[in-house]
């Protein structure tokens, strides 16, 4: 009989292996390449994670969920101008720490390919959704025009990821953080050019 699975092996390995591609290509990862980088047999990584999809499905699982805690206990659609503005500032900037780069870089790569490599799914197109969606709420009852609700959600929404982009090739925080601002002031200019 063999002994029981340890319930806190897989987490650390996922910990490990997100430290492992936060600085190698997620199109490149393999059972073998993971094993040897992290030390371990290729039986540890199968046993803890099946076949490669499901271990994609945990990279990007996890990646994706460090981007909705942003969302935690929050009713954002239901946000003010202003804490809206505050918001978004606050969790922009929270998502240029250090923990959060290899998984902001992890959803670009995986964003990518999901289009090419069915092993990747479409979790990073479906997060993309999630705050397409919100922002689309908030603008809504923002009293937006209907005609515009979708541009401007979307609008948003390439800002945010688009500007954490920027920030992955430039390495500037300060500049990146600028940069955001002006898409802010930019976007209220919208909001408010479409409720007058």
């Amino acid at each position: 009989m063999g002994r029981p699975a340890n319930p806190n092996r897989r987490p650390e390995l996922l910990a490990q292996i997100l430290e492992y591609v936060a600085s190698s290509s997620l199109s490149r990862v393999t059972f073998r390449s993971l094993a040897s980088a992290l030390g371990v047999s290729t039986y540890v990584l199968v046993y803890h994670f099946g076949s490669r999809k499901e271990l994609i499905d945990a990279i990007l699982d996890e990646s994706v969920r460090m981007r909705r805690e942003a969302l935690d206990g929050l009713d954002v659609a239901s946000f003010s101008r202003e804490e809206m503005l505050v918001w978004m500032r606050e969790a922009f900037i929270a998502s240029l720490e250090p923990r959060h780069l290899p998984g902001i870089r992890i959803q670009f790569e995986a964003g990518s390919l999901e289009r090419i490599d069915p092993d990747i799914g479409t979790r990073i197109t479906d997060s993309y959704g999630v705050w397409r969606a919100l922002f689309g709420e908030w603008l809504r009852r923002q009293g937006v025009a209907t005609a515009e609700i979708d541009r401007l959600a979307v609008h948003i929404t390439n800002c945010l990821f688009g500007t954490q982009f920027g920030y992955l090739i430039t390495g500037d925080r300060e500049a990146t953080i600028d940069v955001f601002d002006i898409a802010l002031a930019t976007t209220i200019g919208q909001v408010d050019a479409a409720t007058a």
